[in-house]
C-alpha cells in the first residue's frame, strides 16, 4: 500500500475545470505545496513529496552575485541547471558575500538550494507556504526571515498604462488577481491598488545570502545591484552579508511608501467631494480604501516586530546591556547562540529601517482614521439634509394646517348653516385670513422672540 504524500500518476482537478495528471520536468504546471494533514512537517529537500494540486509555472529568473570590497562577478544560471552551476562554482574564496537571487517559487529550485546549503526542512516548509506569516527563525546554520512585500499598483487603462504625466506613474503597472498572479487589492477603483508577495531570505555561517521573491523580485533586484556595483556604497564596501540582507528588507519597506503619498492625494479628492456634495457611494470608496490600508498597517507592524528582533539579536557571547547590568561583580556568562549573526553595522541600519517603519505606521494609521471621519462626514451631512427637508416640510404643513381645518370645518354637512346654504365664501375666508396671518407670524417671528427671551433670561441670571 502506497503512502498518501507518494507520487502517483492521478489525475488533479484544477480551479479553472481541467484535469491533468502530476506535474513533470518539462510541463507548464508544478506542484504547488500543499501537506496533507498529519504529514511529517517540513519539506525535506532529500525526499521528493508531492503535494495536492497543481499551479502553471512562472518564470524563474536566477542570478549569483559574489562581491568583495574590490570585486564582484554575476552569473546567471538557469533553474534546470542550478545544482550543476552550485557544485562546480563554489563560493570564491575572495569573495566575502555570495547573493542567490531566484524570482519564482519553484520546488525544484527550493529542493536543489536547500540541499546545496544544508537549510532546514521548516524553513523551506516556510517558503513553499505562501501563508507564512511575517517572522524571522535561527537555526545552527543560518537566520530565516520571512516577510511580505506590499507595494502600490496602477490598473489597466485599455491595455495600456496611465498617462506619463500621472500621479503614480513611478509605481508598478497593475497585475490583475490570477492563479499564477500576486494577490492584489483595489484601493481606489480606476486608480490604484496594492498588491502583496512573499519575500523569503536566508544568511548562512559561510556569508550566503539567499533570496526568494514570488514574483516581483526584480523590483528589489535592480536596485540593490546598482548599489553593489559601485564600491563606494555601504553594502558593497562593508564585506557584510548582513547589510545585503538589510538591503533587501529595506528595499522592500521602501516599496510600500508611495502607498502613502497615493492614499493622500485620493483623500484630498475625497474631502473635497464629501464636504461639497456628499453621497453615499463615496462611503462606499471610503470602506474599500479603509480595508486595504489596515491591511498594509497589519504588514507594517509584522515587519517593524521582525527588524526589532534583527536590532536586538546579540553575537555569540555578548548579552544585552539590561543583563550585563544586573551581572554586577560576577564574570559574563557565555550564551551560546547560532554562528549566524547580525553584525553591530547592519544592527545600526536596520534601525534607519525601523524609522521608515515607523513613518509608514504612522501615516497608515492616520489615513485610517482620516477615512473612518470622512465616512461619519458622509452620514453626518445626509442626516443633516434629510432633516433640513423634514424641518422646511413640518413648516409648510404648519401653515397649512389651519386652513386645512377651517376647509374641513366648512366642508361638513350642517342645517341651517347660512354660509354654506347660501354658497357663500366670504364667511370663510373672514375666518381664514387672520388665522393665516397669525400662523405665518408666528413660523417667522417666533423662532427669533424665543432666541431673545432666552438671551435676556441668561443675562438677568448672570446678574
Amino acid at each position: 500500500m502506497q503512502h498518501p504524500l507518494s507520487l502517483q500518476s492521478t489525475p488533479v482537478v484544477l480551479s479553472e475545470g481541467l484535469s491533468r495528471r502530476w506535474a513533470t520536468t518539462d510541463s507548464n504546471y508544478f506542484q504547488r505545496w500543499d501537506p496533507a494533514v498529519g504529514s511529517e512537517p517540513g519539506f525535506d529537500p532529500t525526499v521528493d513529496q508531492a503535494k495536492s494540486h497543481l499551479t502553471p509555472k512562472s518564470k524563474v529568473d536566477i542570478h549569483v552575485v559574489d562581491y568583495s570590497h574590490d570585486r564582484l562577478e554575476l552569473h546567471s544560471p538557469d533553474s534546470a541547471s542550478l545544482g550543476e552551476f552550485l557544485k562546480d562554482h563554489p563560493k570564491p574564496s575572495w569573495s566575502a558575500c555570495r547573493w542567490i537571487y531566484v524570482n519564482g517559487i519553484e520546488p525544484e529550485v527550493v529542493r536543489c538550494l536547500g540541499t546545496h546549503k544544508n537549510l532546514h526542512p521548516l524553513a523551506l516548509e516556510d517558503v513553499m507556504d505562501l501563508q507564512t506569516p511575517t517572522k524571522v527563525n535561527w537555526y545552527e546554520n543560518h537566520c530565516y526571515v520571512e516577510l511580505n512585500m506590499v507595494k502600490l499598483v496602477e490598473p489597466f487603462h485599455g491595455g495600456e498604462r496611465a498617462s506619463k504625466g500621472d500621479t503614480y506613474k513611478s509605481v508598478m503597472r497593475h497585475r490583475r488577481l490570477k492563479a499564477n498572479g500576486p494577490r492584489s487589492r483595489s484601493l481606489a477603483s480606476d486608480k490604484f491598488g496594492l498588491s502583496w508577495e512573499q519575500v523569503s531570505a536566508f544568511l548562512t555561517e559561510d556569508g550566503t545570502v539567499i533570496t526568494i521573491f514570488e514574483y516581483s523580485g526584480k523590483d528589489v533586484f535592480t536596485p540593490i545591484l546598482a548599489r553593489l556595483q559601485s564600491p563606494q556604497t555601504v553594502v558593497r564596501s562593508s564585506n557584510d552579508p548582513s547589510m545585503l540582507l538589510q538591503a533587501v528588507v529595506d528595499t522592500t519597506v521602501d516599496l510600500s511608501l508611495p502607498i502613502g503619498h497615493a492614499v493622500a492625494e485620493i483623500f484630498e479628492e475625497l474631502e473635497r467631494a464629501v464636504l461639497y456634495n456628499p453621497r453615499i457611494p463615496q462611503s462606499k470608496q471610503l470602506h474599500v480604501l479603509r480595508s486595504g490600508l489596515t491591511l498594509l498597517l497589519n504588514n507594517t507592524i509584522s515587519i517593524g516586530g521582525l527588524v526589532k528582533t534583527l536590532c536586538d539579536h546579540r553575537p555569540v557571547g555578548e548579552l544585552p546591556d539590561s543583563a550585563s547590568s544586573s551581572l554586577g561583580e560576577r564574570p559574563p556568562t557565555r550564551i551560546q547562540l547560532p554562528s549566524t549573526q547580525i553584525s553591530p553595522m547592519a544592527r545600526i541600519y536596520f534601525q534607519d529601517v525601523q524609522d521608515h517603519i515607523q513613518t509608514l505606521s504612522n501615516s497608515t494609521r492616520m489615513s485610517i482614521r482620516s477615512a473612518e471621519n470622512l465616512s461619519s462626514l458622509i452620514f453626518n451631512s445626509i442626516t443633516a439634509s434629510q432633516n433640513e427637508s423634514v424641518r422646511k416640510l413640518t413648516l409648510v404643513s404648519s401653515f397649512f394646517l389651519p386652513l386645512t381645518f377651517l376647509t374641513s370645518y366648512f366642508g361638513m354637512n350642517f342645517d341651517p348653516m347660512p354660509s354654506v346654504m347660501e354658497h357663500s365664501e366670504t364667511f370663510f375666508w373672514f375666518i381664514a385670513t387672520p388665522v393665516m396671518c397669525g400662523t405665518l407670524i408666528l413660523l417667522t417671528v417666533g423662532p427669533k422672540w424665543r432666541a431673545w427671551f432666552t438671551k435676556l433670561r441668561r443675562g438677568n441670571s448672570r446678574r
